[in-house]
């Protein structure tokens, strides 16, 4: 059966999107490329088989020319329409459009008019003060330019991290691979994967075999693999093929499997705590296990003397629980292993023991149909929700400011309803709540009447545009914002793009301070690109005693699921409650949870 890596495909079609833009295709067509991509990102169906038997087109979106596309590149190699448009560019002019607020068009016009292919030649261009004598540009987008030049920089070169929402795919892939591979008892992911940090570096699995040849054997036969850049006898690394991320395998006897997953998963800080501590207890911790130490051996071990060497004899560690049991510590989850107070907490045992989970969630907040820029019907995400086990469903769709993101007018919202109370009929077992994600504006009004947002069961205020506001400017947006008794939930609170846009300068306590005495919920957004509320500031909102959505920010059926975790493991590395998430209860709590008194 012909194999076709996904994560090739998805680029090419990204990429094909990106070049039309440049070229001033018309908005249409692009977006046919860029919902193709979506489509075969989100597929569960193997891709080598529908190329063989010709049904790409049985998925919505994905016409004749767009299948003969994807099937060309999947049996030779190249997308020859991409090739085209690619050669009229210059190599690097993708680069242009990670810089923040640069669109394909002024992209365009900095190519055709000064020659800019690159971020170095926008750099310098600026610098030499060319591209503010270009026509809609000006010395304030110049000086603009030149500052999120700074953020795009960053975003390449923060030691090679990406986005866990990129990542993470790739890693559970890889994962159930070498589960397959003969002889595994046991294998886990690890690193900052593991730990569900926002960016991560490269991917670590653990996995536990009597012999490891034959699992690193079938592990370097992954299709997606470019090259294997080493190999040992305990450990693997490669470099797959189109994403070119790096993945280390370590395969070890399943007695040592438990305390080198702990090892491997870290964070570093947290691990200098623990064996602090165990050194207090005569215990060494390491990849090679836990080892209780000779007598007078602690302070070789305080020197640095190889924990094997100083050790007495090695105690069976079945799981990671039983490492912190030791210590007399709770089991620590490892989303929280970062050395932000767990471990103290896990000491006095007051580290919560019911962190939210995905299982958790009864009913979907925040979510937009082909209403305004979603890609299912109204309909479609209601039974794809049910699917999923839950119980209620919120329809938020962009309001009327947001015209680029086909944003309902007052009649449309209302024409809306209608639709809502039919598939409230049709589809049984499942509650649609009428609602909307209205705009935050500059001066912190809602874009909608309060006569029109009373009549509503959520209402969702998000800031969407204007993030040129300075910190005093934003402040007093958000802090104007929670006047209106109808602002339910703050959507997507610092506007932060991992990687395209920083967080939006405010001063975060002051506002959560507002929130907490006006009774407004937060939302932590699942959206990969998101993610947001941060860990950091989802602690700051729980010790004010303010309530927090788990939103998916879903724009089609497969993001309902794909979303979920990313606003889950933000919420946990923030140590939130079920008790904490009003989305966690049935409908008529969440109701009353969210209305402001």
């Amino acid at each position: 059966m012909l194999s076709v890596d996904k994560a090739v495909v998805v680029k090419a079609l990204k990429d094909l999107s990106a070049y039309l833009q440049l070229n001033g295709e018309n908005a249409f067509k692009v977006r046919a490329y860029d919902i193709a991509a979506e489509r075969i990102a989100s597929l569960t169906d193997d891709l080598g088989a529908m190329v063989e038997q010709h049904t790409l087109t049985s998925l919505p979106g994905i016409g004749e020319s767009i299948a003969k596309k994807i099937e060309e590149l999947a049996t030779t190699g190249k997308m020859s329409a991409l090739d085209e448009i690619r050669a009229k560019f210059p190599p690097r002019i993708l680069e242009l459009m990670t810089v923040p607020d640069l669109g394909p068009k002024k992209a365009r016009a900095l190519f055709e008019q000064l020659g800019v292919g690159s971020l170095d030649e926008l750099e310098k261009a600026c610098q030499e003060q060319r591209v503010r004598t270009l026509k809609g540009f000006g010395q304030k987008t110049e000086e603009k330019l030149l500052a999120n030049l700074a953020v795009a920089r960053r975003a390449a070169s923060s030691g090679g991290r990406r986005r866990l929402g990129d990542v993470l795919p790739q890693a559970e892939a890889l994962l159930a691979w070498i589960r397959q591979a003969p002889g595994v008892v046991r294998a886990s992911l690890g690193g900052s994967v593991r730990r569900q940090r926002e960016t991560v570096a490269d991917v670590d699995i653990l996995a536990s075999a009597p012999d490891p040849q034959p699992v690193f054997a079938h592990f370097q036969r992954y299709p997606a693999i470019g090259e294997v850049i080493g190999a040992g006898e305990s450990k693997s690394s490669v470099r797959l093929k189109e994403s070119d991320l790096q993945v280390d395998l370590r395969v070890l006897p399943d007695e040592d499997f438990a305390s080198a997953l702990h090892h491997f998963t870290g964070s570093k800080a947290h691990h200098i705590k623990l064996r602090g501590l165990a050194l207090e207890k005569g215990l060494t911790i390491s990849e090679w296990g836990v080892h209780r130490m000779k007598a007078g051996d602690n302070a070789a071990a305080k020197a640095g003397v190889a924990k094997h060497e100083s050790a007495e004899a090695k105690l069976p560690i079945r799981d990671e629980a039983d490492l912190y049991a030791l210590l007399g510590m709770q089991y620590v989850p490892p989303e929280l292993r970062e050395d932000w107070g767990e471990i103290e907490a896990a000491l006095a045992h007051t580290l919560p023991v019911d962190l939210i989970t995905a299982s958790d969630i009864v009913g979907n907040v925040h979510a937009h149909s082909t209403w305004s820029d979603g890609m299912n019907s109204l309909e479609e995400m209601a039974r794809a929700a049910k699917a999923l086990g839950l119980t209620w469903f919120t329809v938020t769709e962009h309001s009327q400011t947001s015209g680029y993101a086909g944003g309902l007018s007052i009649d449309k919202l209302k024409q809306q309803w209608d639709e809502i109370d039919r598939v409230n009929e049709t589809v049984k077992g499942i509650r649609l709540l009428k609602g909307v994600e209205s705009d935050i504006l500059e001066d912190g009004s809602l874009d909608y009447p309060d006569s029109v947002l009373e009549q509503l069961d959520v209402v969702i205020g998000s800031i969407h545009q204007r993030y040129s506001q300075d910190e005093e400017q934003m402040t007093r947006r958000m802090l104007n914002a929670f006047d209106n008794p109808f602002l339910h939930i703050w959507g997507h609170p610092t506007g932060r793009l991992i990687g395209k846009r920083e967080p939006a300068p405010m001063r975060m306590e002051e506002i959560l301070d507002k929130a907490a005495k006006k009774g407004v919920t937060i939302e932590v957004n699942g959206c990969p690109d998101r993610m947001d509320l941060s860990p950091e500031h989802v602690r700051k909102a729980l010790e004010r005693g303010l309530k927090l959505v788990i939103s998916t920010d879903a724009h089609s059926v497969s993001e309902l699921s794909a979303h979920l975790p990313f606003a889950i493991a933000s919420a946990r590395k923030g140590w939130a409650r079920v008790g904490d998430v009003v989305n966690a209860r049935e409908v008529k709590q969440f109701l009353k949870a969210i209305r402001r008194s």
